[in-house]
């Protein structure tokens, strides 16, 4: 019997994980926002932001109440991880695609196809191991600073094109 041993980044960066990661961006994005969902392209840049060390610690080391434009100030500091957000997106839309696509037929979130927007259900998702409790706290971060700003507003903090 052959096993395949997967690098420490295809463990984390999957698309189970990515779905649950999304959810809880979009939990928080509700609570914020009073229930309403966030717009599917809001997720695109989740992932590249909680995947990637550097800005996960700036994510960290940022106050839930100082909002996106302190963590982009942060960013700005050190130019290049600002800079390379929208080059992270672009290279993680097949993962962010799959992780939505397994969010949706897991029922942690719903799409509508009307109004383009993703909503996180109700649900009880299996609890995370201790180590990605940075990654969780990382997106429920980005879900409340999201939905105190207009979608255009934060992808021009974080110099990310529609």
């Amino acid at each position: 019997m052959t096993t395949t041993s997967l690098s420490a980044v295809a463990l984390v960066q999957n698309p189970a994980l990515g779905a649950l990661l999304l959810w809880r961006f979009g939990k928080s994005y509700q609570e914020e926002r009073l229930v309403e969902a966030a717009q599917l392209h809001s997720f695109f840049v989740v992932l590249p932001l909680l995947y990637h060390a550097p800005t996960l610690e700036h994510i960290r080391s940022t106050n839930n109440s100082s909002g996106l434009s302190q963590f982009a100030k942060k960013m700005g500091e050190e130019r290049e991880l600002l800079i390379s957000v929208q080059q992270r997106a672009l290279k993680m839309r097949e993962l962010t695609l799959s992780s939505v696509g397994a969010a949706i037929s897991s029922g942690l979130m719903h799409l509508s196809y009307d109004t383009g927007r993703l909503r996180s259900n109700d649900a009880h998702p299996p609890k995370l191991p201790e180590r990605l409790k940075y990654h969780i706290a990382g997106a429920d971060k980005l879900g409340h600073w999201f939905g105190r700003l207009s979608l255009d507003q934060a992808f021009a903090l974080l110099w990310v094109e529609l």
